[in-house]
């Protein structure tokens, strides 16, 4: 079985409890559709258990291209805590990445051994840009964020970095005539909401009805809201099956 979730943004607790809920085996695939980092306080928690997995694959966020720069600087210069030593690019992209909820990462970062911190730089640094794989004769294109710049002719390995982690899909698009995009980055809420603007209203503070995949058009989003107060969602391949943790 191949199985995709994404943007657990260091909640731990709701990763083990939906590894436990997919009983996954050795067998099984799992997918994490990038930003697994920032946010709860277990993100170097999920990378050590993920990296430990042979059957767990990451693909790139936004949270991880912003961290690995920092993190590499950090584990290279693991006495300083004076970071006025930066260089202005580093220094600029730590400042980019604290402003998108890097500063628990960072001080979990600071808690690990050496080894342990260069195990973590060299996990990121492996990070897929995306994935296509096959389930029971359907083809999915797996990345974070969606397909900028998008072109029918333009072969995967042709998208920028930036195309994949940071362009959100046109949701109500067909990309592909005999694929389906697998996406996480856009709250499932938001899409459900933009499509179907008189069903998407909901008190304020209240959970959204639609922290619930998006599976529609050759589309699926996985992006659930942990980090917005909604749920971590899995989606099973092929026969599309729905799995969430609360």
């Amino acid at each position: 079985m191949i199985y995709c979730m994404s943007d657990i943004r260091g909640d731990f607790a709701k990763y083990t409890k939906m590894l436990s809920k997919l009983h996954l085996k050795g067998t099984d695939t799992l997918y994490v559709l990038g930003n697994v980092i920032d946010g709860s306080e277990g993100s170097m928690k999920l990378l050590f258990d993920m990296m430990m997995r042979e059957n767990v694959f990451p693909v790139i966020g936004e949270h991880e291209y912003a961290a690995l720069k920092c993190l590499s600087w950090l584990a290279k210069h693991s006495d300083e805590t004076d970071l006025s030593a930066m260089d202005p690019d580093t220094m600029q992209k730590m400042l980019d990445w604290t402003a998108l909820g890097g500063q628990q990462t960072i001080a979990e970062f600071r808690e690990l051994t050496d080894e342990q911190r260069e195990m973590i730089v060299d996990y990121l640094s492996d990070f897929s840009l995306y994935e296509e794989v096959e389930a029971e004769g359907t083809e999915y294109v797996l990345v974070h964020a969606g397909i900028g710049d998008f072109s029918p002719d333009k072969d995967m390995d042709e998208y920028d970095i930036h195309d994949l982690i940071t362009t959100s899909p046109d949701y109500s698009k067909k990309y592909f005539p005999d694929k389906v995009l697998v996406t996480g980055h856009t709250p499932t809420r938001r899409i459900y909401e933009e499509l179907y603007p008189l069903n998407g209203k909901t008190a304020d503070g209240e959970p959204s009805r639609y922290d619930k995949a998006y599976i529609d058009n050759g589309h699926i989003a996985v992006n659930c809201g942990v980090d917005i107060g909604g749920r971590l969602c899995a989606v099973r391949l092929g026969d599309l099956a729905e799995f969430y943790v609360e």
